[in-house]
């Protein structure tokens, strides 16, 4: 009863929709009729005219938002009036004017829908012909009506998932169809359902499936024979049953959840039970790779609650300070004691920038660890902003980083015994080379003394005792340069921030050419590039891997009768310039893999180390190093190091 009242009022319902959707469609087809009349008629004499682009359209009908684009072609189809500006163009090749040339009719006729060229919307035409005196065709106008304006009957209202409005030609071919929210067109439904009853029922109403999705619908039709269609709406039966069918689910709900209460929460509480115990042992498989994760690297992690002054560990922290792991929380008291007063500073600076700056912050402490051990900690600290802007919470890691400070002060103490070797290679050397400008500064000053001893000197006398003593002076200057090279590679001192690449590149020839006679037979050329001057790296040690280079590659020009040497150098990008030491020996050996691996010496008498420390040393400067083809026809081995671009700018030395 409560059903068949639900369909009655649905087909009311439908019946006046379909009315007024009727007058709808009709008023807008209406609309564009008066408008191609008044046009024919205005233009029912249409001069010849040359061809062209079509002139502008001034006339209140080309104004109206309903149409997409108005055309006013001639006999002939080419446009001469529009009311969007275009080149020329002819309407000739159309359906619908063929059809108008070719009928004495003088019905419009409403052409299928398709994409506008122009307006790039989908639009039906709506043509009718221009009639000449003697009732010739003299042309025709063209409205475009976009297909959408068919359906703005429920614009704005709301429209239900299978509510179906369309205005369907009497061919069977759909100009315009609206199913929920989307709009379509072009729909083939001849010979089909509701084409069937149209004809037998202009203005009927029926149940029945939708020929095009097969959703059953209440069905109301209206034609319109002038211009050969009708407009139908449909209303989706189960949008109309959902009340029905609401109320029958909630008595069957009903029912059975009063016959299933009892298994279904028991059911419940066992999968809820299940799947509790499922997150549990999730939970701990998590933690237990997290805390192996933490025990791998010597990491732990740290939370510092602002408000009460109290910081929660980890199980890893407890382990690392020596804290039994129900011990996890202590005050802020508790964990700075673990650190000498040097680090209690150091990380309350840290945390107080935190804080302030809200940003994550590090340093690095010494801190006494469980087993009584002193370890280096690298602490982070990130601080928690809540949404008030306030920060409230800390979060912190901590993680031993002594076994790596110790590689690095070995590789520190590696190179350094490096510089001490090749020093110990230039002893010998050095001390032939300061005999010579001490034995002749000897000379300057005791022909000097015999010069002074004379009871009175002529101006000439005095002229030749002043330049035995600047002689003199020059010498002792040049061993004392001497010296102070060796003592700068042999020196273990703090790294300086800038350095000058043209003294970087002489004193390391220098000092190569006292190390190894090899150096002094080859001959030496230096091309540096004006916009390299200034390097950010410590001066010792890129001396150090130009001297490593500069003597590899002397010891593989030996057997060469002409050797040759090239240290050259050019700007990269992002601010980078690489060195490039070249020779013209016979290259590197093909079965050499790696040759800055550690122990990969590349000569009988090498230990295979000092490739390695370059590698080390330029990598620590974010630059890196690799060998290449010479062009002077041996080997080249380049490196790249940060610019200093403020002392470029600036032309600091």
């Amino acid at each position: 009863m409560h059903r068949g009242n639900l369909v009655s009022a649905a087909v009311r319902e439908n019946r006046n929709r379909v009315i007024a959707y009727d007058h709808f469609v009709g008023g807008l087809l209406d609309r564009a009729d008066a408008a191609a009349r008044h046009l024919a008629r205005s233009h029912g004499e249409i001069p010849p005219m040359e061809a062209g682009a079509p002139r502008s359209l001034a006339d209140s009908a080309a104004m109206d938002p309903a149409f997409a684009r108005i055309d006013i072609a001639d006999a002939e189809g080419r446009v001469l009036w529009s009311s969007v500006g275009s080149g020329a163009r002819s309407i000739a090749d159309e359906l619908a004017f063929r059809r108008l040339r070719a009928s004495p009719a003088r019905e419009p006729i409403i052409a299928d829908p398709a994409p506008d060229a122009l307006s790039k919307v989908p639009a039906i035409g709506f043509a009718r012909a221009i009639r000449r005196a003697d009732g010739g065709f003299g042309g025709a106008v063209v409205i475009k009506v976009p297909v959408d304006r068919l359906t703005h009957f429920y614009e704005g209202a709301d429209f239900r998932p299978h509510d179906l409005i369309s205005v369907i030609r009497l061919d069977g071919l759909t100009l315009a169809r609206r199913e929920g929210a989307v709009v379509s067109y072009g729909q083939d439904l001849a010979g089909k359902l509701v084409m069937q009853r149209q004809m037998a029922d202009p203005d009927g109403t029926y149940i029945g499936p939708s020929s095009i999705d097969g959703i059953t619908r209440i069905f109301s039709h209206r034609r319109l024979p002038r211009y050969d269609l009708f407009v139908s709406v449909g209303l989706g039966t189960d949008d109309v049953l959902a009340l029905s069918h609401a109320r029958a689910r909630v008595f069957y709900f009903t029912v059975g959840a009063l016959t299933l209460a009892l298994l279904v929460g028991a059911i419940a509480f066992w999968f809820g039970l299940r799947r509790r115990e499922a997150i549990i042992r999730h939970l701990a498989a998590t933690n237990e790779r997290l805390c192996e994760a933490q025990a791998i690297g010597k990491m732990g992690d740290w939370e510092f609650d602002l408000t009460t002054k109290l910081l929660a560990c980890s199980d890893q922290i407890c382990r690392m300070h020596g804290r039994a792991p129900h011990e996890d929380v202590l005050t802020a008291d508790e964990a700075l004691a673990y650190h000498a007063p040097a680090g209690r500073k150091q990380l309350l600076r840290a945390l107080r920038k935190a804080i302030a700056s809200k940003q994550p912050q590090q340093c690095e402490v010494a801190a006494t660890m469980g087993d009584g051990r002193v370890a280096q900690l690298r602490i982070r600290m990130s601080p928690v902003v809540d949404p008030d802007g306030c920060v409230r919470t800390v979060l912190g890691t901590e993680q031993d980083v002594t076994t790596e400070r110790r590689h690095e002060q070995l590789r520190a103490e590696v190179a350094h015994i490096a510089r001490v070797e090749a020093v110990n290679v230039m002893a010998a050397t050095i001390a032939h080379e300061l005999s010579q400008p001490l034995t002749a500064a000897g000379n300057y000053l005791s022909a000097a003394s015999n010069l002074a001893e004379q009871t009175q000197l002529s101006l000439l006398d005095q002229e030749r005792l002043a330049v035995l003593l600047g002689q003199a002076n020059r010498q002792i200057g040049l061993a004392g340069k001497i010296m102070a090279r060796a003592r700068d590679m042999v020196s273990d001192r703090e790294s300086s921030e800038v350095a000058s690449l043209e003294d970087i590149v002489e004193e390391a020839i220098a000092l190569s050419k006292v190390a190894d006679p090899a150096v002094a037979r080859a001959a030496i050329t230096i091309q540096l590039q004006p916009d390299t001057g200034h390097v950010a790296a410590d001066k010792v040690q890129i001396q150090q891997v130009l001297l490593n280079l500069i003597r590899n590659a002397a010891q593989a020009l030996v057997e060469v009768k002409d050797p040759r040497i090239v240290v050259s150098s050019r700007r990269e990008q992002a601010g980078m310039v690489r060195v490039t030491v070249a020779d013209n020996g016979n290259g590197l050996p093909a079965d050499t893999d790696d040759i800055f691996a550690p122990f990969a010496a590349t000569t009988r008498n090498g230990l295979g180390i000092g490739l390695s420390i370059c590698r080390t040393i330029v990598d620590s400067y974010g630059g890196r190093i690799w060998s290449d083809i010479s062009p002077l026809g041996g080997a080249a081995i380049c490196f790249t190091l940060p610019l200093d671009e403020l002392a470029l700018l600036y032309d600091v030395a």
